[in-house]
């Protein structure tokens, strides 16, 4: 029986397990480029332990606060996210004027420390959202007086991060809302009526970025170049075997493959684990899934079904892309794997998610065992 006050301890042992392996792999796979370009070869590593130690401290908040705080704060946090999107893209226009040359802009750096406002803006929107539906109710079935403001808060969204660019976190975003209007009891004619013309609008806006059609069109054509990026991430996964060819031999770390301690460890992590360390990954992934929607399912509340479903299906979702990119099921994009790819923002966000859902479920226990101790309460008075 679990006590009242008891967290998820399969949600908690499979985040601390990925997150371990995920120190492990940023080392091995960043000990060539770090060496190379900074002449240490424990440079990432280091930094990503600091940010190991940062999001730990975080997490233990999180799991602490009282995760209805986070409805009463849901507006000021959007607000907060659009601030910082929207000065991401003044200091990208005023780089333009200066230079006449369009980069990613994507982090804020400050010194040695940088942050992805997106990675934020991912979670701020799912904890508005799920606010917002919550104290909604049934008005989010109609569609002048509920359904319009909280889709236009998705596109606004969407169209915040698109232009840095980064389509595929804002196709992430636009998912992640799509689904909570879902299960927050949004009409379906609602959604499609919406999602169906968006679908093309947002191709037509993919397809206008020329390194985006360069993407599709390389997806579509890969077998006419072994060098490319999904060909070589094949090539490593399937070198590595049952067994794999074990830590620290990859041989696709060696420039053969682009962003091998961010958007394409996992590629790393087959060759040098093998089948075995795939699965193993996949394997706790789906379990933290999983777990989220239990915690979801047995919340006490509608704000609390809403945020632990919401999380758990963006984390899902990003882990889907990220592997599929990895694996050619997808045209390559930039999306990190949680608690394993290199990245100060992707790891404090991902136990930041795990946190909440840890207080979600804590509350689900407590909550569950006052009921049942009331309940038994009164059914000692009428019986005695």
């Amino acid at each position: 029986m679990k006590k009242p006050h008891s967290i998820d301890f399969w949600l908690l042992i499979s985040a601390l397990i990925l997150a371990g392996l995920g120190i492990v792999m940023v080392y091995s796979s960043s000990m060539y480029i770090a060496m190379e370009k900074l002449g240490n070869g424990s440079y990432y590593f280091q930094k990503q332990m600091v940010y190991l130690l940062i999001s730990l401290a975080g997490m233990i908040g999180c799991t602490r606060l009282n995760y209805r705080g986070y409805a009463r704060i849901a507006k000021g946090l959007l607000i907060a996210g659009y601030v910082l999107l929207c000065l991401l893209l003044v200091l990208k226009g005023a780089h333009f004027l200066r230079t006449r040359e369009l980069d990613v802009y994507r982090w804020f750096r400050i010194g040695f420390v940088s942050f992805q406002p997106s990675e934020l803006m991912k979670l701020f929107l799912i904890i508005y959202l799920s606010a917002e539906l919550s104290a909604m109710g049934e008005r989010i079935r109609d569609l002048r007086k509920g359904f319009v403001k909280i889709f236009g808060v998705v596109v606004l969204t969407f169209a915040l991060i698109f232009p840095e660019p980064s389509f595929s976190m804002a196709g992430l975003l636009l998912l992640a809302g799509f689904y909570i209007l879902y299960v927050g009891r949004a009409k379906l004619t609602h959604i499609l009526m919406c999602f169906l013309p968006a679908l093309p609008a947002i191709c037509f806006l993919a397809l206008k970025k020329e390194y985006m059609l360069d993407r599709i069109v390389g997806f579509f054509n890969r077998g006419s170049s072994p060098w490319s990026q999904a060909a070589q991430s094949i090539i490593g996964i399937g070198s590595g075997g049952l067994f794999g060819v074990g830590l620290g031999h990859s041989t696709q770390k060696f420039n053969f493959l682009p962003e091998r301690h961010t958007d394409f460890i996992f590629s790393i992590l087959g060759e040098e684990l093998g089948f075995v360390g795939t699965s193993l990954v996949l394997g706790l992934t789906l379990l933290f899934v999983m777990r989220g929607f239990k915690i979801a399912r047995e919340a006490p509340d509608m704000f609390g079904f809403l945020l632990a479903s919401g999380l758990s299906f963006a984390f899902g979702a990003q882990v889907f892309v990220n592997i599929g990119v990895a694996t050619g099921l997808l045209p390559t994009t930039g999306v990190t794997l949680p608690f394993i790819s290199y990245g100060g923002s992707s790891l404090m966000l991902s136990f930041a998610t795990t946190g909440i859902l840890l207080n979600i479920s804590k509350h689900s226990n407590m909550e569950r065992t006052l009921s049942r101790e009331f309940g038994n309460r009164i059914h000692r008075r009428f019986t005695s």
